[in-house]
């Protein structure tokens, strides 16, 4: 807040002093007082009020810096009715009130979506519950039958029911995690073995290497489901006659990393920085069963669980993800 910005609000109140002042000075005039004397009162009086609208124009200032920095510490600014003081002059009681019917009304409002909210992720997890049994009587079926196609599909439908779950509970997964201490090979090999028939096949080449050593702090679900997410676009996007995929643990001074290498398509380098945007496909994958969901909802949940994840790939070479873990348990820290 500026000073000639303050004066700039005051210039009514400026004006009526200054024409108060003149006004003054030509009575005393008239009356014979004498000049010097007047102009030195008129002086004393425009001193007095640039030193008032200077003092109450600190005061404000001061008042303003509080509100604004008050704001600027809350993480949920819609509370700041809560925390600022309340007013004592007319305006700003005005103020005050409006602030408080526009806070409470969108407390209502949050309580109204939050409510709401918690009524669809009770009805989606009641359905995915629910959904699971067909699916799982499919699986038996395939199974008994020996019929690849029908497995191979039913696979797809699960994990496409599993990520609807992950992605309406991405927003909560510190509600919905169990930390503890596992191998690298503990988060791998339940997806391998998921995908066995697909790797089987498609004629596909899985290597494993440095797993079983290697341990971390993380919730086994959620990264067995980023994990699977990661294995599904490499096994999709393979178009050579020897695939691979290579996965492998690595040890640094301050991190355990989990590397995923595919010698599938590979992605251009315009898109590489943009694989973890919400709803991208690419520029050079087949798109007509991609939804752009799967690495951005890879990389938010990443964020949640406090593990990094990059990709790095060369066009019709290879396509290379690491998920870097740190060392120690960083959640009890």
């Amino acid at each position: 807040m500026m000073f000639l910005d303050y004066l700039e609000e005051k210039i009514f109140y400026i004006i009526i002093s200054l024409v108060f002042t003149l006004f003054l000075s030509i009575y005393l005039l008239l009356i014979g007082v004498n000049a010097s004397l007047i102009i030195l009162l008129a002086i004393l009086i425009i001193v007095f009020i640039f030193i008032s609208l200077l003092v109450s124009y600190l005061l404000i200032k001061k008042r303003y810096e509080k509100i604004v920095n008050l704001v600027d510490s809350l993480d949920e600014k819609y509370l700041i009715k809560e925390v600022i003081d309340k007013p004592k002059n007319l305006e700003n009681k005005a103020y005050y009130y409006a602030l408080d019917k526009a806070c409470k009304a969108l407390n209502d409002k949050l309580s109204e979506v939050e409510n709401s909210k918690n009524e669809y992720l009770d009805f989606l997890d009641s359905f995915i519950h629910e959904v699971k049994t067909p699916i799982s009587a499919l699986s038996l079926y395939a199974d008994n039958n020996n019929d690849e196609r029908i497995k191979e599909e039913v696979l797809k439908i699960s994990r496409l029911v599993d990520k609807m779950l992950f992605y309406a509970r991405s927003d909560v997964v510190e509600k919905d995690y169990f930390i503890k201490e596992v191998t690298l090979a503990d988060l791998v090999h339940p997806t391998i073995l998921e995908y066995k028939n697909y790797l089987l096949n498609y004629h596909i080449k899985v290597e494993v290497n440095d797993l079983d050593n290697l341990k971390v702090y993380t919730d086994i679900k959620w990264l067995n489901f980023i994990i699977g997410q990661i294995i599904s676009n490499s096994l999709k996007y393979q178009n050579k006659k020897d695939r691979l995929v290579r996965i492998k643990g690595v040890s640094t001074k301050n991190n355990i990393k989990l590397e995923i290498y595919d010698n599938g398509v590979g992605i251009k380098e315009a898109d590489v920085s943009k694989v973890f945007e919400k709803g991208f496909t690419g520029s050079n994958r087949n798109k007509k069963n991609a939804s752009g969901i799967g690495l951005y909802l890879t990389k938010k949940l990443c964020d949640k669980l406090g593990i990094d994840i990059k990709i790095e790939s060369v066009y019709l070479k290879y396509t290379k993800v690491v998920i870097t873990f740190p060392k120690g348990n960083y959640f009890i820290k």
